[in-house]
């Protein structure tokens, strides 16, 4: 906890010296980042390996990527939302694949128009009040996304307590018809 508080008085001393800084996004950034199991090394990788395989995605004319979310955590990549054929599901998983960074790959992709981009935003979003909400689990190590009512979540749950309770939370709202977990348990260090 004493680095947190030694963080957030940093985040805001500097922030401080910055005009119209709103210092609840810093306390905000500090908290998440002091809750993140993940290293900087490793949150340098995940942006670099989502970031590559969007612009790989965007190039590949045969791609069709619109409706693909590739979540990274910890170099761990599942694919998510919705292609217009099998053949697209493939492409788009060999073009991801190709960045050798990644530790396991999972193509959740369905096939169709599976989706309503308001209805899946919407539901994202409960989906996060629920599980910032939950006790016991830090959804900050957690990624998740809605296709026409079916939840892809992945990322890291420090204990099998907190993976059960993020997916029976998860499960548990309105809106969500299915749900695939791709959580990984990995205790806290030290």
């Amino acid at each position: 906890m004493k680095g947190v508080l030694g963080a957030i008085s940093l985040l805001l001393a500097a922030g401080a010296a910055q005009a119209q800084v709103d210092p609840l996004s810093i306390i905000g950034r500090a908290v998440t980042t002091a809750m993140d199991v993940r290293t900087k090394a490793e949150v340098a990788a995940d942006v670099e390996i989502a970031a590559d395989a969007n612009k790989r995605l965007v190039k590949d004319k045969r791609a069709q990527w619109s409706g693909v979310t590739v979540m990274t955590f910890a170099q761990h990549v599942v694919l998510a939302g919705a292609v217009k054929s099998a053949q697209a599901k493939q492409i788009v998983e060999e073009v991801v694949q190709q960045d050798k960074r990644i530790r396991s790959f999972r193509n959740e992709l369905l096939v169709g128009d599976l989706g309503s981009l308001v209805k899946d935003t919407a539901l994202e979003a409960k989906i996060n009040a629920a599980l910032t909400a939950a006790k016991g689990v830090a959804s900050v190590n957690m990624r998740w996304t809605a296709t026409g009512g079916r939840v892809v979540l992945m990322g890291v749950a420090q204990s099998q307590q907190e993976a059960g309770v993020a997916v029976a939370k998860a499960r548990a709202v309105d809106g969500v018809k299915s749900l695939k977990s791709h959580l990984r348990v990995v205790p806290k260090k030290g």
